[in-house]
């Protein structure tokens, strides 16, 4: 598919979702149906009006997708631009409480908000549930969205996402994966995370799809919903495939799972493959650029190809892109690419294998380290269930110490013994530290800020 044919198609299916076509009593989320969603809308509309020409914003503090979707809705037709943040803690809350442009809060119940904010319920009381039809009343390239991102790493960044950026995206997969109304969406990852966000708000809106109303992380929670819920997707990370390595859906109805948010392991995609005889769309990008590429190893691609209107530049190691899906806060280059930080290598005419962050490559004692090939070598092992490997600034002759978290069973002494021959000496992490569970954010991401507080107290 070609960029502009894509927009075109975004333009005329943001006109149809907003005039309320399809079927208006069928369920979207929950109980909630299409109809309750465009009556929500109504709700956000009147209830959180522009000021002149300034379009208001509403900061959302809930899992509810059907909310969200309505909150997207609104949006769409005019209303105020949401604010997602990286979690729903009261951290993050307080965090956005420093920002006097953020004034109307959307919460779960119960939540206790700042003095500042104005909160704000919505439901379609007071409101038609008949899918009053609603005018769009922003341009493709209007702010649809902003993410407050960063929870891995405790630096947070904001990124605003156009309508073509999120709804384009999503449309751009509903017609690739042939999703409609008769499919049922699973997530492990929450709606404020923009992968959850996509997959299962925004897809499901435009495809007059279903999804569960529960986020679940647990093995048994996971293959349950998808058993009750009669799904037929299922989206999900990879710390989450890895949980479930082992596991048997029985009696599913799943005809896709997709996987993002991180690099899948190839033994957990096999052994969800093989148990369940599904086919697992790893999809790269991030947050930023939106969607970039996928594989699926279930269809033989080793390697990853990118999306129909992405345009990608490889040349020694470095990718660049142009996309429909990039945020416009993002600079590009003069030709109107975008550097993304991960190293590549090209494989085919059209299509590409991830080799690791530009950032994982440091310098100890003048020699290149790179530092997911020391955690994908520590994986190896028997006894390590996940690891990661890092580095610390020390106050000495090296620059860098490397330091490796690891999940499992093993002492120090078996994992240096391991390392021995396997990695350059100069490659061997100074500081082990043995966990029984990796930490993880809530979209499935390593929490890198806790990862690195670990070893805070550390002596090496």
């Amino acid at each position: 598919m070609k960029p502009d044919r894509l927009h075109s198609l975004t333009e005329q299916a943001v006109a149809d979702l907003l005039k309320g076509k399809g079927e208006p009593d069928r369920p979207f989320c929950g109980q909630r149906t299409y109809a309750e969603i465009h009556a929500m809308a109504h709700a956000i509309l009147d209830g959180c009006p522009a000021t002149g020409d300034q379009r208001a914003y509403l900061a959302v503090f809930t899992t509810d997708r059907a909310v969200i979707a309505a909150a997207i809705v609104a949006a769409l037709a005019g209303g105020p631009i949401l604010i997602l943040p990286h979690d729903i803690s009261d951290k993050a809350l307080m965090d956005l409480a420093s920002d006097p442009a953020h004034t109307w809060v959307v919460a779960d119940p119960g939540r206790t908000l700042p003095d500042r904010f104005k909160e704000f319920v919505v439901t379609p009381v007071g409101h038609s549930c008949n899918a009053i039809p609603l005018n769009a009343a922003v341009d493709l390239d209007a702010p649809l969205l902003k993410l407050y991102t960063g929870g891995s790493t405790g630096k947070p960044a904001i990124w605003t996402k156009t309508v073509a950026n999120i709804m384009g995206e999503a449309l751009f997969h509903v017609k690739e994966h042939d999703i409609s109304q008769d499919d049922v969406v699973v997530a492990t990852v929450p709606p404020y995370h923009i992968y959850g966000l996509l997959f299962s708000v925004a897809v499901p809106l435009l495809a007059g799809a279903r999804v569960a109303d529960q986020t679940c992380g647990f093995p048994h929670e996971i293959v349950n919903l998808v058993t009750d819920a009669g799904a037929t997707i299922l989206v999900s990370v990879p710390a989450h495939f890895r949980a479930l390595k082992g596991h048997d859906f029985p009696g599913h109805g799943l005809r896709l799972a997709f996987s993002s948010a991180g690099v899948l392991d190839e033994a957990d995609e096999r052994d969800f493959r093989q148990r369940n005889n599904v086919c697992l769309m790893e999809v790269y990008g991030s947050t930023e650029t939106g969607g970039i590429a996928f594989r699926c190893r279930g269809r033989d691609e080793s390697f990853f190809s990118p999306f129909s209107v992405i345009e990608t530049h490889i040349t020694e190691e470095i990718l660049k892109i142009r996309s429909p899906f990039i945020s416009p806060e993002i600079d590009l280059d003069d030709l109107g690419l975008y550097l993304v930080p991960d190293r590549v290598k090209q494989c085919t005419a059209n299509s590409f294998a991830i080799l690791g962050r530009s950032d994982t490559i440091v310098k100890i004692a003048g020699i290149r380290v790179d530092l997911d090939q020391v955690g994908a070598v520590l994986k190896t092992m028997d006894g390590i269930r996940d690891a990661l490997a890092l580095v610390k600034a020390v106050p000495r002759g090296r620059a860098f110490d490397i330091c490796a978290l690891v999940e499992g069973s093993c002492t120090h002494a078996d994992i240096r013994k391991f390392l021995s021959g396997r990695l350059e000496a100069v490659a061997h992490p100074r500081r082990i530290k043995v966990v029984n569970h990796m930490p993880m954010t809530r979209s499935g991401k390593y929490d890198r800020a806790a990862v690195a507080a670990l070893f805070e107290t550390e002596v090496g």
